[in-house]
């Protein structure tokens, strides 16, 4: 086999594309003892997978049945049910503390506080319409582009 057709098929059956008969081609071209010493790599390969394909195992191969998986799971979802009810329990009895969470009695104090949270998120909100500028531009130049088209 010449060494640029031999390369292909290299290349292909490392991508994983070659067909069972080119792949037959490579192992009876690896078995032979003229073999480059670039790809003398390729014969370990080739003479392992010819090797295996013979190999038989002697033992019986047992597989568990379906019907002990889904008692197993079953039963690991009774558990993890029991665990959360109790948990969920234990936790609606205990009584929340109350905390003073800044709540403000002078009308006027509370007044200038919630204008300045609003005066903070009119802040943001006007940043972000700054940048919507720069995407109204953007628009602008792309439907000249495409009413010119």
């Amino acid at each position: 086999m010449e060494l640029n057709k031999l390369e292909f098929l290299l290349k292909k059956y490392e991508e994983g594309n070659s067909s069972l008969e080119e792949e037959n081609q490579l192992r009876t071209y690896f078995a032979s003892e003229e073999i480059p010493i670039h790809l003398r790599s390729y014969k370990m390969i080739f003479a392992y997978s010819s090797n295996e394909k013979n190999r038989i195992y002697p033992g019986k191969i047992k597989l568990a049945s379906k019907k002990a998986q889904f008692i197993f799971i079953g039963i690991a979802a009774s558990i993890l049910l029991a665990i959360g009810i109790f948990g969920w329990q234990n936790n609606s009895r205990k009584e929340i503390p109350q905390y003073n969470v800044g709540s403000i009695e002078d009308p006027h104090e509370a007044y200038q506080k919630t204008k300045e949270a609003l005066q903070l998120v009119a802040q943001v909100f006007n940043a972000g319409r700054e940048d919507l500028e720069y995407l109204n531009e953007f628009n602008k130049t792309k439907n000249k582009f495409i009413k010119n088209q």
